[in-house]
């Protein structure tokens, strides 16, 4: 041992292997036995090995590291999501770094270009591009180095992306509404935008919006902008969910309640007076006179993602009408939170195993063949005889999870 400290000779030594054996199975290369493996990491602990990255770096020109960033932390959904990448990575032999953005371009530029650690330590970046837009050059910013885009929804990909399904998603989650018997079905999530313009939809909510307006289409039901209302938080569901209630309201008020089918909306004047909800309860909340609410007798809700739902069936119960008595309310994403809540939510639950299988596939491969992204200044490097793979795209699958906010609770 040079100064007392074991090196990889040791190791190997220890273990009864080749130095080149024991530095793979260090790294959680294929190609070891997991027997191998076991008794050189046993080797590894007993002398108190540790990986001098440096070195590691200086002979092999990588970190093993790959650069993890997301819109932020304090969301189920993304503890969820960098849980999945940070298992599949660490898996693969290498090692997760992770950052926020806060859903802002320019922490997302930062993040790429001037993060202390950017342009020597990564070998490659998974971000998660929903909320930063289409103007933001993600892959000219981020030095060459191999980059995979989580949800970019670009319609010609320029690097390797891994869509969530969100038209065929949202598609799914309208169609079973409708199933259920709803006619008037509101949609939370993208502000409104005419059907013809949808067409070229390039965001995620946009494409979530388009898959609802489909469903909504096929099945000779209205789309129009008094039943889309923008959310994507809780807060804002919460506001949805009190914008959707006074229409209910005012449609209860006109005449036009329970029973109502596709069209039967008026555009009527609330009164100050409380009233009774479907229930018989007399709710505490009142809509001015000086208001003009449409009166709609929504009888569905159809979100673009799991927090919105959850601030929608608050802001409905604030006015008290009942999710799913009065209301059937669907989700996208399918949190785990979803499954304690009351009620617990129907949701379109993504993949996100599948989501990591792809995404640490697709950067792996850069990284072995040792490929920078063809939009970068560097592009055209390559260790693989020069050429250099297309930009790959693939979508994740999903399954629609039934659960009490669609369903009659016994």
């Amino acid at each position: 041992m040079a100064n007392g400290k074991p090196t990889l000779r040791d190791v190997a030594a220890e273990a009864g292997v080749s130095p080149m054996t024991a530095s793979n199975a260090l790294h959680g290369k294929a190609g070891v036995k997991e027997s191998t493996r076991t008794k050189v990491l046993a080797a590894a602990k007993k002398l108190d090995y540790r990986i001098n990255l440096t070195a590691s770096m200086l002979k092999s020109g990588r970190s093993n590291i790959i650069h993890i960033i997301v819109n932020e932390f304090d969301s189920p959904f993304y503890s969820k999501l960098t849980q999945t990448l940070s298992r599949e990575i660490t898996s693969r032999g290498f090692t997760p770094f992770i950052e926020q953005t806060q859903y802002s371009p320019d922490a997302a530029e930062h993040a790429l270009t001037s993060n202390p650690f950017s342009g020597q330590l990564f070998d490659g970046e998974i971000l998660h591009a929903t909320g930063l837009g289409t103007n933001l050059p993600l892959a000219k910013l981020n030095g060459g180095r191999p980059l995979v885009l989580l949800d970019a929804c670009e319609e010609t990909p320029t690097v390797d992306a891994v869509n969530f399904p969100n038209e065929e998603g949202e598609r799914a989650a309208m169609q079973y509404l409708i199933a259920q018997g709803c006619r008037n079905i509101a949609i939370v999530g993208h502000t409104f935008v005419p059907r013809a313009e949808l067409a070229h939809a390039q965001n995620a909510f946009a494409l979530r919006l388009r898959g609802a307006c489909a469903a909504l289409l096929d099945a000779g039901l209205p789309y129009d902008e008094t039943m889309v209302f923008e959310g994507g938080r809780s807060d804002e569901g919460i506001t949805a969910g009190h914008a959707i209630a006074e229409r209910i309201m005012a449609a209860r008020r006109t005449g036009c309640g329970a029973g109502a089918g596709a069209g039967d909306r008026e555009t009527g004047t609330a009164g100050t007076a409380d009233f009774n909800d479907a229930s018989g309860k007399i709710t505490g909340r009142s809509i001015k006179t000086t208001d003009k609410i449409p009166a709609i007798a929504f009888d569905g809700v159809c979100c673009a993602n799991d927090f919105a739902a959850f601030g929608v069936i608050r802001g409905l119960a604030d006015y008290g009408i009942h999710v799913p008595q009065d209301v059937k309310v669907i989700g996208f994403d399918g949190v785990t939170s979803g499954t304690y809540a009351t009620p617990s939510l129907s949701t379109i639950q993504v993949d996100l195993d599948q989501l990591a299988k792809f995404a640490v596939d697709m950067i792996v491969e850069r990284i072995e063949r040792g490929e920078v992204n063809d939009n970068s200044s560097n592009a055209g490097n390559s260790n693989d005889a020069g050429t250099v793979l297309p930009p790959s795209r693939a979508t994740i699958g999903y399954q629609l999870v039934e659960r009490e906010s669609t369903t009659a609770i016994i």
